[in-house]
């Protein structure tokens, strides 16, 4: 006689969008021995034609990526065109990276030219260079109440949106994370091919709830408990850090 098993009916899994009244968000137990060198603010960078997120055999790929959207390096959300964006803290770094024809890699970021240069040149300055970078520290803003913290890395051609973005800041007064500005992909037509760049825009001065949730991660930042992860970055960098644009 054949015994007959009942099938158990798989039920759907539904996951809440907004953190449920049973749990504590202050809590944070699990993350005791988590340190800033366990975390990383994600980088929002504009993509390319090059860019690993449209090649659908690279681990970066993002599924409806195309040229000129700006992305999330973490998550992998594509914003679309444009973002409401709060600068938070600057700061000018150095960078070295290994080019990606040799492999590709990250040689550490200084506060110097004179210091990543010697970095540079003891690694191989055939295969290494130094690369300018200002990095962004800010919010996205999705909505009155809604933010993200990414780290935009400017460099090479960007170099000029860091300094207009700059310029708008001090112009604005106040702290830094006074105003909300407009981060928009433009393409722009180079003499050694076409590539996204970005263009800021000021909004206007941020509400009560926005400047408070910036001073916080000013002061995150500023304190060195939130950095840029150059591992995690590494990836887009090589790809996008050292080319023409």
């Amino acid at each position: 006689m054949t015994k007959q098993v009942a099938k158990k009916e798989e039920q759907e899994i539904v996951l809440a969008e907004t953190m449920p009244a049973f749990m504590d968000a202050n809590s944070g137990r699990g993350n005791e021995d988590v340190t800033v060198d366990d975390l990383s603010i994600p980088r929002m960078d504009v993509i390319q034609s090059l860019s690993p997120q449209r090649k659908k055999n690279d681990p970066a790929y993002i599924e409806g990526a195309e040229e000129g959207m700006l992305f999330n390096s973490v998550t992998q959300a594509l914003y679309g065109t444009e973002v409401a964006f709060i600068p938070v803290f600057f700061r000018k770094e150095y960078v070295v990276w290994k080019d990606r024809d040799a492999g590709g890699g990250f040689g550490g970021a200084f506060p110097s030219q004179a210091e990543a240069q010697k970095v540079a040149d003891d690694l191989g300055n055939d295969t290494h260079q130094v690369v300018d970078t200002a990095q962004h520290f800010g919010l996205i803003v999705h909505s009155a109440s809604n933010f993200e913290e990414v780290v935009i890395s400017m460099a090479k051609s960007k170099m000029k949106t860091s300094r207009q973005l700059n310029t708008l800041c001090k112009m604005s007064g106040g702290d830094r994370f006074s105003s909300v500005y407009n981060i928009k992909a433009v393409e722009v037509n180079g003499d050694k091919g076409d590539y996204y760049s970005m263009t800021v825009k000021r909004m206007g001065y941020v509400s009560e709830e926005m400047y408070k949730v910036g001073e916080a991660l000013y002061n995150a930042v500023s304190g060195g408990e939130r950095n840029v992860n150059y591992v995690e970055a590494e990836a887009e960098e090589v790809a996008e850090g050292t080319e023409a644009y």
